[in-house]
């Protein structure tokens, strides 16, 4: 086969639920991310890219095939994604291009990665690498003889003569439904002993064989590394779970929500959690461990750009760092997604490095998705652009040229997490408006209000403000053909 080096490798890293302003480079103060903060400075870093969905399969699915969770099918977590329509694997296997993955799934269910034609080891379902019961006095994880149980974590144990982490030190939620989930707990043993090392380990290994490839046959390759942090629980080993000193971080600036004009609904998801117990004393233990997380995924990230640059490929290869979401830990005393859109939740860290960039450390300020890599990449590929309105190539963007996406404004959809609650969303540079099916809608002031705190929602002097920013809801969801539309239109005249 005549070798083609004209396109580049993709090194695609998604985290899962990472707060963008964990990182140094989206101005963290106290919490350490030296390679992330190194890799903006030698590309791109986004700072209005925000996530169509939530949660984890249906943002990740919108990535995987650049379309919303109406039309990929992937509404909710653990659904198929529509075998009907194209996808990052069968667009860039048509491109030639070699596909490796690593890490976490849960793109889609039944179907695993390599059901997708990705070479790699398969996690089904959330696949979190420990099962109950394999880690003494460990609670999450799936139960042993399930089909997301898998022995990868042990095997990757034993094939580096470590023994299983033994659970020093694990604190759990107030609320005894939760009881079955910790929140952070401390393990035995270095880095070299988390799940996430072996996340690292395995993309290491894909670099390796899919480069040797690339030298001798030409063909570019795709790797998608999925790390399951800094979700919680934060299972995290010393250093990393005493990094941070709880006393050292400052209370949440919406952490006082009184939840006046609020949807009930967020009252209903704080209740459930039961983390508020002990006010910001027992908030800022979670934080503390989420950032120690943050770190040790960080420093994993260096391991994996260090073995990019050790193999020679790193000036053929384009770098991307991003999260399916984010996560509130503790902003307005809520965790995790949805049914919320702070910004929190659905603002993500999204950086790319490209070897041909014109602009190394620049900041792109305009509205992206993160399914608009999904253009973005078949661009890269020479394969044909999507036809469907709901994303667009950011290339431009990717390679520091600037230039305008053409948006003033975001759109998300919500349909369920916890239980069913539909919402939609539109945030533009100033103003955020929040269309719930069930409850009270939400206006934001987001120049005078950045925290979300005060609903604007129904005010008389407001009220043209409110319209323009429900006409332009309206077009988005008749732009996209979204099934909500009927619902929004039989009340918004008194909405």
């Amino acid at each position: 086969m005549s070798q083609d080096h004209s396109r580049p490798n993709i090194l695609l890293i998604l985290t899962d639920q990472h707060r963008y302003d964990t990182l140094g480079c989206y101005g963290a103060e106290i919490c350490q991310t030296p390679h992330l903060d190194g890799l903006a400075a030698r590309g791109v870093r986004f700072d209005r890219a925000y996530t169509a969905t939530v949660p984890c399969s249906p943002s990740r699915a919108a990535l995987f095939t650049g379309v919303y969770p109406h039309k990929n099918h992937v509404r909710v977590n653990n659904q198929e994604v529509n075998p009907h329509i194209p996808n990052l694997a069968t667009e860039l296997s048509a491109a030639g291009y070699n596909l490796g993955y690593a890490g976490k799934w849960h793109v889609d269910e039944p179907k695993v990665a390599t059901d997708h034609g990705f070479e790699g080891k398969d996690f089904p379902g959330y696949g979190y690498p420990i099962y109950k019961g394999m880690l003494e006095g460990f609670r999450f994880g799936p139960p042993r003889d399930s089909e997301g149980a898998t022995a990868h974590y042990e095997t990757y144990l034993k094939s580096h003569d470590l023994p299983l982490p033994k659970i020093l030190d694990a604190h759990y939620g107030d609320n005894p439904g939760k009881q079955g989930q910790e929140m952070y707990a401390l393990h035995s043993g270095g880095i070299e002993s988390s799940f996430e090392a072996m996340v690292a380990e395995d993309t290491i290994d894909l670099l390796r064989s899919m480069q040797q490839r690339r030298q001798e046959s030409g063909e570019p390759f795709f790797i998608w590394a999925n790390f399951w942090g800094p979700h919680t629980p934060c299972l995290i080993p010393d250093p990393y779970y005493s990094m941070y000193d709880p006393a050292s971080i400052p209370v949440e600036p919406s952490f006082e929500e009184t939840w006046a004009r609020k949807p009930f609904v967020q009252q209903l998801v704080e209740r459930y959690w039961g983390l508020s117990n002990g006010g910001w004393l027992r908030w800022r233990e979670i934080v503390a461990r989420y950032w120690g997380y943050v770190t040790m995924i960080d420093d994993l990230i260096g391991m994996i750009l260090a073995e990019l640059e050790a193999l020679g490929c790193a000036d053929t290869t384009l770098v991307v760092f991003s999260t399916d979401h984010g996560d509130n830990m503790g902003a307005h005393r809520l965790i995790e997604k949805g049914p919320f859109t702070y910004e929190q939740c659905y603002r993500l860290p999204m950086i790319v490095a490209d070897p041909g960039c014109v602009a190394p450390g620049s900041v792109c300020e305009e509205f992206v998705y993160l399914q608009d890599l999904y253009p973005t990449f078949l661009e890269l590929a020479g394969r044909p652009s999507p036809t469907e309105p709901d994303t667009l190539s950011i290339l431009d963007q990717i390679q520091g040229k600037g230039g305008s996406t053409g948006r003033e404004s975001v759109y998300a959809q919500f349909f369920a997490q916890l239980f069913h609650y539909e919402q939609r969303m539109i945030r533009t540079r100033t103003h955020k408006f929040v269309y719930n099916h069930s409850d009270i809608g939400e206006l934001y002031d987001l120049v005078n209000d950045p925290w979300e705190m005060h609903n604007l929602f129904g005010l008389p002097e407001l009220k043209e403000l409110q319209d323009d920013l429900m006409q332009a809801l309206r077009e988005h969801m008749v732009r996209l053909g979204d099934p909500a539309l009927r619902d929004f239109d039989a009340v918004r005249h008194v909405y």
